[in-house]
């Protein structure tokens, strides 16, 4: 059958995974991997580049380190372990567990603290550095841990050196985290850069078609397209898996088949719990610009504090139902004008300033979270 150019492809590939020595103690790495329940990665064109390079031997080595970038939940983690399974087969290291070494970016900071603190920094570096394939995930976390970023761009500069494979993930590029060095920063985006997205509509669908033959729902095309347009978009597979554990435990609850009900209880169970406040808004902006929560609700004309403040309730206008004057009253009692003022101010500001769109983004990824 000839496929039209407008048809949607969607490939997959199955994912290798590295044997390890010692597993992450980060809870939800942990978690992510204990639910990640498909052996192959589905993608779209979303993901054409990512699904490129995992499945190109030539590509994977071409250049170090390799970056993952994305979204909490979109795969990154994933294929990094796939990528690193990868470069220890061409090593012919495959079956050894001392091959791959994986830390969360939290762990090497705790890690490397502890050995300041013991003065004893040698065994530190040698595992970092004399690992064959080193993974490094989520480089974000590392914000405002100077000293720890420090230390690991001098440990990434050593294996650049010494040709030695290193992998990292990270949820933005680290040049656009506020916080991150630029010494740091220049390493890590030295080698090859590789965005990760959620699954779009049409990887989806297949998503939830594979997740549903997996538990053993028998949804059907229209019901599997129903369930697909009731979620919102920018899922996880995680979040997909768990729209097709809540058919089925619906259908157990009733004793019925899937039906429509059953997909718009999954529909709905998916909604619960992401309403977002201005309470949660004010949080998460304020500790950001790394001030207090009564000092956005507070009549302070400090410039960072209205700058934040501004951001805030621009946020609050574009993400919450509340009005201009339910969201003026909440932040100091403030009327309507007030505030529609500082939404469009804000928004004019965003397209110069640099390092305000950088915080409008991460307050948004971290209230979407």
């Amino acid at each position: 059958m000839n496929l039209s150019p407008t048809t949607p492809t969607i490939e997959t590939f199955p994912l290798e995974r590295p044997l390890l020595r010692q597993r992450t103690r980060d809870a939800k790495l942990a978690r992510q991997r204990a639910a990640a329940s498909l052996q192959f990665f589905i993608g779209g064109e979303e993901n054409r580049l990512a699904m490129f390079v995992c499945q190109s031997d030539a590509m994977i080595g071409m250049a170090q380190p390799i970056l993952l970038i994305g979204p909490s939940g979109c795969g990154k983690s994933t294929l990094a372990l796939h990528l690193a399974a990868r470069l220890a087969a061409s090593m012919s290291l495959g079956g050894d567990s001392t091959a791959v070494k994986q830390t969360v970016a939290t762990d090497f900071a705790r890690e490397y603290a502890e050995a300041v603190a013991a003065d004893d920094l040698l065994p530190l570096r040698e595992s970092i550095d004399e690992a064959p394939i080193v993974v490094i995930d989520d480089l974000h976390s590392l914000t405002g841990k100077s000293p720890a970023q420090n230390e690991l761009s001098v440990r990434i500069d050593r294996r650049i050196a010494a040709g030695k494979p290193t992998i990292v993930t990270s949820k933005r590029l680290p040049s656009e985290t506020r916080g991150i060095r630029p010494q740091l920063a220049s390493r890590c985006v030295s080698g090859l850069t590789i965005p990760i997205h959620l699954p779009a509509s049409e990887s989806r669908i297949t998503i939830l078609r594979e997740l549903a033959l997996l538990r053993g729902v028998p949804l059907s095309d229209d019901l599997i397209g129903l369930l697909n347009a009731g979620l919102r978009p920018e899922l996880s597979v995680l979040a997909l898996d768990a729209a097709i554990k809540q058919v089925d435990l619906y259908c157990r609850m009733n004793s019925c088949p899937p039906e429509i009900a059953a997909v718009q209880s999954a529909i709905n169970s998916a909604g619960q719990g992401d309403d977002i406040d201005l309470g949660k808004i004010t949080r998460v902006v304020a500790k950001i610009w790394g001030h207090r929560t009564k000092d956005l609700r507070s009549g302070s004309r400090k410039q960072s504090v209205v700058r934040a403040r501004s951001l805030a309730m621009l946020l609050a206008r574009q993400m919450t139902p509340n009005s201009l004057d339910a969201i003026g009253d909440y932040f100091g009692g403030r009327d309507h004008s007030t505030v529609l003022h500082a939404i469009r101010k804000t928004e004019s500001l965003l397209e110069q300033d640099g390092d305000l769109s950088r915080m409008m983004h991460e307050a948004t990824e971290k209230l979407a979270a």
